[in-house]
């Protein structure tokens, strides 16, 4: 097994440069106080020996002393330096190859998934790993970690739209009232065409949920007077701004995220309580999904001519509804005859606007 290993630091820095991680280094290695031009004489054999770059090197030491990293004393020709060993970061380091390209496969998920600082920690991580694996051009161990990284990808399952933008400030907001358990002041435009201004709202958040392409906000209220929590979901593109309270969370006991989204199912919108389905499948050119792709684990398939008819135990939903819709016309629902009703429904409306290339509210129509 391969030694997956990394360093980490005590203290993180900001955007630092190559020439401080360099800067940082001698001091570190030399341990004492340096004078400028010992430190000058280190570094000029990779960044140069004009004016320009010894210019650039006072720059890089006077930013890491205005950041506590460094301490200077003294003046002009005489000014020395030394590590500040309470705050100077250690600079991140990845060793290995199959650690840097699983820490570069994850990156694309980083983005929506952590609180800033440790967003922060990734991607330093992440710059390290590059540098890694593309320190050896012609390793071949080197060259397939690089490879690796054009070989998996996870696409939307359905039509791929464009996803709104997400404002970066705004999900660190979230993601770090999140994080510390702290109070999110919201604004917040409800989708509904009537609704006018953004409603304001004071919520406990308690998750953040990508679902295809789509960021929302799982957060809680708790009613004073009945001590019962009230939950809501909110759509992160739909979210105007958001503040994080100096107010604590309230501990919504009885909320778990995996009971949330697999048992409650309510990102399927409008869940309706489990039901027996029967669907009729019809296969021509090529098998139908729904033999591997199972709706439910007690789901039941017998064989028919020309495909097969299949039960399972649902809950009716306004996505399972959308999801049925559209397998048609080779799978329909015969059970319950209510659910058959509003698909029929639902395809009569869109075969007569489909007809007429008009809605019946159009004036056209």
């Amino acid at each position: 097994m391969a030694n997956a290993s990394f360093k980490t630091s005590s203290a993180t820095a900001g955007e630092l440069g190559p020439l401080h991680w360099d800067i940082l280094e001698c001091l570190r290695r030399d341990g004492d106080w340096v004078p400028s031009r010992i430190l000058y004489g280190w570094l000029r054999p990779k960044y140069g020996r004009s004016a320009a770059s010894a210019k650039t090197m006072q720059r890089g030491m006077q930013r890491l002393f205005e950041a506590g990293h460094i301490d200077g004393r003294g003046q002009g020709s005489a000014r020395c330096w030394r590590l500040n060993p309470d705050s100077a970061p250690a600079r991140v380091e990845v060793k290995s190859v199959e650690l840097a390209v699983a820490l570069l496969q994850l990156e694309q998920f980083a983005a929506n998934q952590l609180p800033p600082d440790s967003l922060k920690i990734m991607r330093e991580y992440c710059s390290r790993s590059r540098e890694l694996l593309n320190s050896h051009p012609s390793f071949p161990r080197y060259v397939e970690g690089r490879a690796w990284l054009g070989k998996a990808a996870i696409i939307d399952s359905g039509y791929p739209l464009v996803p709104p933008e997400h404002d970066e400030a705004l999900m660190q907001t979230l993601a770090d009232a999140l994080y510390r358990g702290q109070k999110l002041a919201l604004r917040y435009q409800n989708g509904a065409l009537s609704t006018g201004e953004p409603a304001h709202y004071q919520v406990s958040p308690l998750a953040l949920v990508e679902r295809g392409s789509v960021l929302y906000l799982v957060s809680g209220r708790l009613s004073r007077r009945s001590g019962r929590f009230t939950r809501y979901l909110h759509r992160i593109d739909r979210i105007v701004d958001a503040t994080v309270t100096s107010d604590p969370a309230d501990i919504d006991p009885s909320f778990d995220l995996e009971r949330f989204l697999r048992h409650e199912h309510t990102l399927l919108f409008f869940p309706e309580a489990p039901q027996r389905i029967t669907l009729k499948v019809r296969e021509r050119e090529f098998q139908s999904r729904l033999r591997h792709y199972r709706l439910s684990t007690d789901q039941v398939i017998k064989e028919t001519a020309g495909g097969f008819e299949l039960t399972a135990t649902v809950r009716p939903s306004l996505t399972l509804r959308q999801f049925l819709l559209g397998l048609a016309p080779d799978v329909i629902l015969v059970k319950p005859a209510k659910l058959r009703r509003d698909l029929q429904k639902i395809l009569g409306s869109a075969a007569s606007a489909y007809s007429r290339g008009a809605f019946s509210q159009d004036p056209e129509g």
